[in-house]
This record gives structure tokens, sequence and C-alpha cells, in this order.
């Protein structure tokens, strides 16, 4: 098992070996990367994450032999376990279930300004977590010892979780401090009809859960996405900016709270027909 680095080259994803066809499928911390070659494009396996290379073999039915290329960092590798699979399984199971355009997610409102709501996502409807830690979006292998009031792990506040995890410098260790994957859902992309009347304090709160789908990648730090439809927008809300009761829905843009009654303005999800 070798060490490999992020972006680092791995192996060809098809090779034959005395007459029989090699198959190499990306898993957790691998990814499959196109290179140009004399006469067209190869696919090789790459590298993510700095860690150690893992190759398994699948089960196969047919005279291909199948394999399965990981790189799994060192904090994660006592965990690590073997997969029995085929190789369509194989993948889906290690895969990371990072956002694609097009994917309806749910989303937790973290800030609001006048032009958007910056939003950090939780989970790819269809997929799960996005990632291992169960809703705070973090990336990270230390951010679950802190969450900050605003949202989900943030780097300064994965910091002091580091330090004051560690407990002295003398036992530090280098830890992955994480990334939120987050998201804006801009004034234009709130709802499809009167958008130039849209007030975004009016649509969202700081706490509210949405269900939005990804309009695109965004401009490299956040991703897109639209409620722009009757079945996105907000699904899950409290009252009195999230100190009070859980409130229902009972209309486009109302939820009233089950207990005082008091209503608030929302973009509201229709889940059901």
């Amino acid at each position: 098992m070798d060490t490999a680095v992020p972006g680092q080259y791995l192996m060809a994803a098809s090779k034959e070996e005395n007459g029989v066809q090699q198959r190499y499928f990306p898993g957790k911390g691998a990814v499959v990367t196109k290179v140009d070659v004399e006469g067209g494009q190869a696919e090789i396996i790459s590298a993510t994450v700095l860690g150690r290379v893992v190759v398994q073999q699948l089960q196969s039915e047919e005279k291909n032999q199948d394999f399965l290329v990981s790189v799994i960092p060192k904090t994660d590798y006592s965990e690590f376990k073997q997969v029995a699979a085929d190789a369509q399984a194989a993948v889906s199971a290690t895969s990371t279930n990072l956002p694609r355009e097009g994917d309806v997610v749910l989303v937790k409102v973290i800030r609001l300004n006048p032009k958007q709501a910056t939003c950090e996502i939780l989970c790819v409807e269809g997929a799960g977590n996005v990632s291992s830690d169960s809703g705070m979006g973090s990336t990270g292998t230390s951010a679950q010892f802190s969450v900050p009031m605003g949202g989900g792990s943030q780097l300064l506040s994965s910091y002091g979780a580091v330090a004051s995890f560690q407990g002295s410098s003398a036992g530090a260790q280098p830890v992955d401090v994480g990334e939120a994957f987050r998201g804006i859902i801009r004034t234009q992309d709130v709802r499809s009809t009167e958008r130039d009347k849209v007030k975004i304090v009016e649509c969202f709160k700081p706490g509210d859960v949405v269900r939005a789908s990804v309009l695109s990648l965004g401009d490299g730090s956040n991703y897109y996405l639209t409620t722009a439809r009757n079945d996105l927008g907000v699904v899950f809300a409290k009252s009195e900016g999230g100190a009070g009761e859980q409130m229902l829905a009972i209309d486009w843009e109302t939820m009233v709270c089950e207990r005082t009654g008091v209503t608030e303005k929302r973009k509201c999800a229709k889940l059901f027909s």
C-alpha cells in the first residue's frame, strides 16, 4: 500500500494483463480523471485526499477482473472495512453524495441579506447525508466537536475545536478541520412569478429547513439554489426566529405556530398534492 496525495494519478481505469481485462473503479477518496494522450483521451484513477491507497478485488461473474481503488486518510484507516460486492454496488456504497445540477437538496438557512439567503446543504434527496457527520454539512474529521451558533462547522471554530480537543500542544496532531457545503438562494430564484417584488426576509429566516433544487455549481464558493417550484420552499420552521414552537404552512406564503397562533411569512413548499 502506497501513500497518495490529492491529484496524484494512481492507475489506468482499465488495462489488459495475461489476456484478462482488468477494470478499476474509484472508491472513497478517488475519482476518475480524463487526461489527454496521443490519439485521444484516457481515463485515470486519481486521488482526492491524502492517505493510503487500497485496492480491493470485487465480485464479478464475467471473465473480467474488477477492482475498487480507495484512498483512506490515516485517521479513518482503522475503521475502514473491505467491500464484498459487485462493481456497481461498491461504487454506490463508497461514493460521496456531492450535490449536482438538478438535485433536490435539504438546506438550513444560516444568514440573510437583502439580496440572498445563505444556506448550508444538509443532504441530497434520495442519496443520504452529504457527509458522515449526519447533517451539519462538514467534511472535516474534527468539526463535530464544536458547532457555532451561525450554522455548521466553520473554519475558525474548527481550529478552536482542534485546539481544545487536543488539550496540549505536546499531543497535538494534524486534523482535517473541514469545510461546509454552502449554497445561496438569490431573490430572483425564490419564485417564478413577481420576482421583482420578492423580499428575502419574508421568505426565509435563519434556522429554517428548506427544500431546494441545485440550479448550478455557482461561483466556486456556493452552489446556486432555487425554490421556484410549488414543491420547493420551507418545510420546517420555528416561530420567533427559531425561539418559538414549530410552525405549519397554511398557504403558499404563511406559516402558523401550532401553540400560540402567531403567523409569519415564508415561501412554503407544497409537499403533498
